[in-house]
């Protein structure tokens, strides 16, 4: 499976430097929690990456696309992204990672390393 992590400036809106690859793209801050899951409740992937985010104990919140529309446009503009979901955000200080997929181990690595 590929899957795509991308990492936010907070501040200047430019691309950061750091081990992963990087998005054109403003922050954002959508969430309360540090994790953010948006996808949809008929996404297999999506509950997949609940489960096995749960099983590690990374605490998220998820945010259904297709009941908040404007929570789901901001975070595709803020990560550069496209329609795939699961779309996940970590916010890591100043940045946000982002991932295109149903990367448990990325998300728990990004989280852990925050």
């Amino acid at each position: 499976m590929l899957v795509a992590a991308l990492s936010v400036s907070a501040f200047a809106g430019l691309p950061s430097l750091g081990v992963v690859p990087v998005a054109h793209a403003a922050p954002t801050t959508l969430s309360r929690s540090d994790v953010t899951i948006y996808g949809a409740s008929w996404c297999s992937a999506c509950r997949s990456l609940e489960k096995s985010l749960t099983e590690r104990g990374v605490p998220f919140d998820v945010v259904d696309v297709e009941k908040n529309r404007d929570s789901w446009e901001r975070a595709k503009a803020a990560a550069g992204a496209g329609n795939a979901i699961p779309l996940t955000g970590v916010a890591k200080g100043s940045e946000t990672v982002w991932f295109v997929g149903a990367d448990a181990d990325g998300v728990e690595r990004a989280y852990k390393s925050r």
